[in-house]
């Protein structure tokens, strides 16, 4: 872009003026400890670019603190950089759906007015700029928490955008959009982050977070992992429970000072029940309030808002203001942190009584305290509801660590019957326990295809890079794991592609070029995932002087690498 045209083209002029916005508006990632520069410590999901190439409506889901938004804001930051040197780049456009009317939304001819853009950079740019990015099909909308608006005005208004990628946020998936699950860190993931984070202390505390037996539902969600960064201190234990963790950075934030602790309380509850806060609460939260629309506040992050209007209920003389919104979901994660601030058993028994028996367990993940008979009883009731192919009950089995679970399951392994073999792989990988794959990694010696296939496959879902190399020998088809066959191969090269982590590059490369047909295309599908910069150098090889097919999946891959075929 030479200075010519910057300076006689308004719509350049406002390009870049806009990308600048951008870059300025997303940063930093919110937090009130300390300003984490976004670009600094971004760790991209894994899959992710594989995921949005070539697709028109994506749907990103994941908990509370996954890094749904933060995705979005990467998405918005990098495409904006973009626009700093390209005339004709893509130019995304980022709205909360937390600041929507579903009566007016936007339109493409309100544009930029509706993109809360400053009323200067409102002003200068031109009528023609938007349309002609739609036109040219160079949109990329970014619309966080779409599901607070409703489906069918979201449809109304997702039509009216075409030619344009949209990529959503939401806790679910929603109809027509493909899904993006987010996968959640590992230990490469933990590790990237941690050097990104503080290089120098990133071993220590690596070290701590395995010596105090932080558990995977914390290390696995960057918000929380974070957090855990923030309250470390060399010499100190790290919390092992979410609401342990909460309290420990508001205790670094605030000082122990009762009047804003108490405002915040207040606050969160008052907005958990629907009414809007005074933006005036924001130079006296310290940090856990940011401007939102209306002359409003809102929490820096949602799971804040869970936190704080917790410890307001805590305050109540019984159970009744928390039991009124146990079948909203919108209550789940306030019920949990409520469940992780004192004894949890009045409320167990009160879900066991409804029924939400998957609920239940979550609680009792969380929990400060609960009886034991009531965490035996749901802990029982959940192995059968997660053998009979409940999902909801293997997650909560997984989100409170259960060793029980993985021994009860594990003891099926050894069943004379196929099925029931592969049944209980299929669980113990969803379960996504490190105490899980001690049982699974025997049995790729199974003498039954089929259970070898799902044991592969349950490896892939695990958090541990322990089974990468068993991964590398079933995909080598080393005899020691048992009979050589190609649906094999394809399993681990899938399961490889699940965990994308560099180590694996080596092995599917020489699988891209020389393995059997049906290995070669899951193969290639593995290194689109993985997605990693090591690759530029062997595809450029590959695409110059592999053979058709070899030649064919390089260039696809470069494209996700690098951008270019």
């Amino acid at each position: 872009m030479n200075l010519f045209t910057q300076l006689f083209d308004s719509s350049v002029r406002f390009q870049r003026q806009y990308a600048e916005h951008l870059l300025n508006r997303f940063q930093f990632i919110p937090s009130p400890v300390a300003r984490i520069l976004l670009e600094n410590q971004w760790v991209e999901p894994r899959g992710l670019n594989a995921a949005l190439l070539g697709k028109s409506r994506v749907v990103i889901t994941g908990a509370s603190g996954a890094g749904k938004t933060t995705a979005l804001a990467f998405l918005a930051v990098s495409n904006a950089r973009a626009m700093l040197t390209s005339l004709h780049p893509r130019v995304p456009l980022f709205f909360a759906a937390s600041d929507l009317s579903p009566q007016a939304l936007p339109r493409i001819t309100d544009l930029p007015r509706d993109l809360n853009l400053r009323p200067d950079l409102v002003t200068q740019c031109p009528k023609i700029f938007f349309p002609d990015v739609f036109n040219s099909e160079r949109a990329i909308v970014l619309i966080d928490d779409v599901d607070l608006l409703p489906v069918d005005q979201l449809q109304t208004w997702l039509n009216e955008m075409k030619g344009a990628q949209v990529i959503v946020t939401a806790q679910t998936r929603l109809p027509g959009l493909y899904e993006f699950a987010l996968p959640g860190f590992r230990d490469g993931d933990i590790e990237q982050f941690a050097k990104k984070w503080n290089a120098t202390n990133a071993n220590a505390f690596l070290a701590s977070l395995k010596s105090s037996g932080v558990p995977r539902t914390l290390t696995s969600n960057p918000a929380t992992l974070t957090l855990l960064t923030q309250v470390w201190k060399a010499d100190q234990p790290l919390p092992t429970r979410r609401a342990d963790l909460f309290d420990g950075v508001t205790h670094s934030a605030l000082d122990d000072s009762d009047e804003t602790t108490k405002m915040l309380e207040g606050t969160a509850l008052a907005i958990q029940r629907g009414r809007p806060a005074s933006n005036e609460f924001v130079s006296k939260s310290r940090g856990f309030f940011r401007l939102a629309k209306s002359r409003t506040a809102e929490f820096t992050h949602t799971l804040w808002q869970s936190y704080f209007a917790a410890r307001a209920l805590r305050q109540a003389p019984n159970l009744a203001p928390v039991t009124d919104h146990l079948a909203d979901p919108n209550w789940s994660d306030v019920v949990l942190f409520y469940a992780g601030l004192g004894d949890a058993s009045e409320l167990v028994d009160a879900l066991v009584a409804r029924g939400d028996w998957s609920f239940a367990g979550r609680v009792i993940a969380h929990a400060r305290q609960v009886r034991d008979d009531l965490r035996d009883s749901v802990t029982k009731e959940l192995l059968q509801r997660a053998w009979d192919g409940d999902a909801a009950a293997t997650e909560a089995l997984s989100e409170m660590q259960s060793d029980a679970a993985v021994d009860s399951f594990a003891a099926k392994l050894k069943d004379k019957d196929p099925t029931v073999r592969t049944r209980t792989a299929k669980i113990l990988g969803r379960l996504q326990l490190d105490r899980g794959i001690e049982y699974l990694l025997p049995q790729l010696r199974d003498v039954n295809a089929d259970v070898r296939d799902h044991v592969v496959a349950g490896l892939g879902h695990s958090r541990t890079d322990r089974v990468i190399e068993p991964l590398l020998v079933a995909l080598r088809g080393d005899p020691r794991v048992g009979t050589i066959d190609t649906q094999m191969r394809i399993a681990a090269a899938k399961a490889l592609g699940e965990i994308a982590s560099d180590k694996a590059l080596p092995a599917l490369l020489v699988e891209l070029q020389m393995g059997e047909p049906e290995v070669r295309a899951v193969a290639a599908d593995a290194l689109k995932r993985i997605s990693s910069p090591l690759l530029l150098k062997p595809l450029q090889g590959i695409a110059q002087s592999g053979d058709e097919t070899a030649r064919k999946y390089a260039a696809e891959i470069l494209l996700l690498v690098d951008g270019r075929g």
